[in-house]
């Protein structure tokens, strides 16, 4: 009895003014209960993801509006996997039910799933179809951990656009082991790689908030890192380190972002943009942090939603992260080494196309795209990809702003400005008029 109160109480450790939460295998259950409050908003998915040399896989297990109470219920099981030379082979699977249990990590959607395996390792299984070819992608791994569980965020926390929505996100294996295999087609491989998997759960919006995440770890030198940063309404952001078995975590407010506007890339398949290099900063006093997040390897998946309601946009990332952590006493580790990131933002009717810098001599890196609709006076701006393409689009903002036409209605007219550096009037593009049954729309300018 005495070991069993142990297991399940929570112990807070901290590290300057950041602050971190022990958890439980019972944290890594599902925790959906229907009381009939915002159940429509419901979220909850398990992430799962390990490199071995060239082949990297990623996995994720999501119950959305379990009660089909908005007619948008997704429960699905979706798979990115990517080998150096190959196509990514990428998929998902969704289903009316799924089945779990609330004391443990079990959770199957059809021929997907998890569970323990001689705790605290997990096995985690299953097949979806790749959407380019058709062929089987199957999975069987075994994850065992090599760092302890901690919440990145422990207490609901808003972070969209809408009143009480909230979130929890549990960092359940920092740094696992991951042994078993992967097939595609015909072909399998054998998996002896490094591992991570997270849980986050809570009612909100998936399509509002944007998300940039990344983890890396490196088992040999008792290192891991997960990081990551929530745009909604506010702002939510965590960072923790374990390093020889000490917990390092920075707090929201001792965590810095940094985007350059050169590097910035365009997915030709989602007509989107995201962040293919950052940097992050973080200082709690009594350590400090210096990582770059370059991505190597990027796969765009959505999540759709019925119009106008906007859908998902998520890149699924394979990055070299690169860093050094201080000591307040002088003490230093760097690392460099292949983790994996994402980025997630809404998606409605893109926008998009590529600048022609050869008439005014810049470069993508100082020009901003500047987007007015006629009709109603609201103007967005975007960044340019290095390779001179844009993207913009709607937000959740805008959806709450206007549920039947959030931004652009169909036979908008829109004018595109491109603006160079010092917000000089570079060119007067086409002014767009806009049509809704297109996934998108291009201007070049």
């Amino acid at each position: 009895m005495q070991l069993t109160i142990i297991a399940i109480v929570a112990f807070f450790f901290l590290s300057g003014n950041g602050w971190a939460v022990d958890a439980s295998p019972k944290d890594d259950a599902y925790h959906y209960m229907a009381n009939g409050v915002d159940d429509q908003l419901y979220n909850e998915w398990w992430y799962f993801n390990v490199a071995d040399n060239d082949t990297q896989l990623q996995v994720v297990y999501l119950l959305s509006d379990p009660d089909n109470i908005s007619s948008e219920r997704k429960i699905l099981v979706q798979a990115v996997a990517m080998q150096d030379g190959q196509p990514h082979a990428m998929g998902k699977h969704h289903s009316r039910g799924y089945g779990g249990d609330r004391n443990s990590p079990m959770f199957d959607i059809d021929k997907s799933g998890f569970s323990t395996e001689e705790e605290p390792n997990l096995r985690v299984w299953g097949e979806v179809e790749d959407s380019a070819t058709g062929d089987p992608i199957r999975w069987d791994l075994i994850y065992q951990p090599t760092a302890r569980p901690w919440f990145a965020i422990p207490v609901q926390v808003h972070i969209g656009h809408l009143k009480g929505d909230w979130i929890k996100w549990l960092v359940y294996m920092p740094s696992a082991q991951v042994t078993g295999t992967l097939t595609i087609g015909n072909r399998t491989k054998s998996l002896q790689g490094t591992g991570y998997h997270e849980h986050a759960w809570g009612r909100f919006a998936l399509s509002d908030p944007q998300i940039t995440r990344a983890s890396v770890s490196v088992p040999l030198d008792g290192f891991s890192l997960a990081f990551a940063e929530i745009l909604g309404e506010q702002r939510v952001a965590f960072l923790g380190v374990e390093k020889d078995g000490k917990r390092i975590v920075f707090s929201e407010k001792q965590i810095k972002i940094n985007y350059s506007n050169s590097n910035y890339s365009f997915d030709s398949m989602t007509a989107g943009i995201f962040p293919d290099a950052y940097i992050v900063e973080a200082d709690n006093g009594d350590y400090t942090l210096d990582l770059a997040v370059d991505v190597q390897k990027s796969a765009a998946t959505t999540l759709d939603y019925r119009p106008p309601l906007p859908s998902v946009l998520i890149f699924q990332q394979v990055s070299i992260l690169q860093g050094t952590l201080k000591s307040k006493s002088g003490e230093k580790f760097s690392f460099q080494e292949q983790g994996f990131s994402g980025f997630t933002a809404p998606r409605l009717h893109p926008i998009f196309g590529r600048i022609n810098t050869s008439t005014n001599n810049s470069t993508s890196s100082n020009i901003t795209i500047v987007a007015r609709n006629e009709r109603t006076g609201q103007q967005k701006m975007t960044n340019v990809a290095s390779n001179g393409f844009y993207s913009l689009d709607a937000n959740f903002l805008d959806y709450l702003a206007d549920r039947t036409a959030p931004w652009v209605a169909e036979g908008d007219r829109v004018k595109l400005e491109m603006m160079g550096q010092g917000g000089a009037n570079s060119t007067v593009a086409v002014v767009l008029s806009i049509n809704l049954s297109e996934d998108r729309q291009e201007v070049n300018l």
